[in-house]
């Protein structure tokens, strides 16, 4: 019984643990939410058209142009779902349209390496309301609560 208790208290101390040391967000150099863990690194930003900027860059974050990426977005917004095609535009890739009105809806980018690789899905919480600690686009949040329900 008291082996059973020292492995239960030890199991969460490693959670614990884990928790803790948690990779924080990395924040995108234009203010956007990088969605990658790994690089090459994918920064989805809003910009203020309501179109959504898609740029890439290497493991220091410096700018890379778009290869054979393919890009594509699906807004679920609340007035239904929206589809996102992007085009190059200025080293990165633009929708073509822009978002649907409102927040609070989520968008699922999907990134290929290119024309015939497997996707990679990628989703954001969008809400553009602005977090009062880190003044980046709630979306974008970089704070310790980032991903999580919190106050701003």
């Amino acid at each position: 019984m008291k082996s059973i208790r020292h492995l239960a208290l030890i199991v969460l101390a490693a959670v614990a643990t884990a928790t803790a040391f948690a990779a924080k967000p990395i924040p995108g150099p234009k203010g956007g939410k990088i969605v990658t863990t790994d690089s090459p690194h994918v920064e989805f930003l809003v910009a203020p058209d309501r179109t959504v900027v898609v740029s890439f860059y290497d493991k220091d974050l410096k700018p890379v142009a778009p290869g054979g990426q393919v890009v594509s977005a699906v807004a679920e917004a609340k007035t239904g779902k929206a589809n996102l095609s992007f085009n190059a535009k200025d080293g990165s890739l633009v929708s073509t349209t822009p978002l649907p009105e409102g927040d609070g809806y989520r968008i699922v980018l999907q990134v290929r390496d290119n024309a015939g690789a497997k996707p990679k899905n990628y989703r954001v919480e969008f809400h553009d309301e602005v977090c009062g600690e880190c003044k980046r686009a709630e979306y974008a949040c970089v704070c310790d609560e980032a991903g999580g329900k919190h106050d701003h």
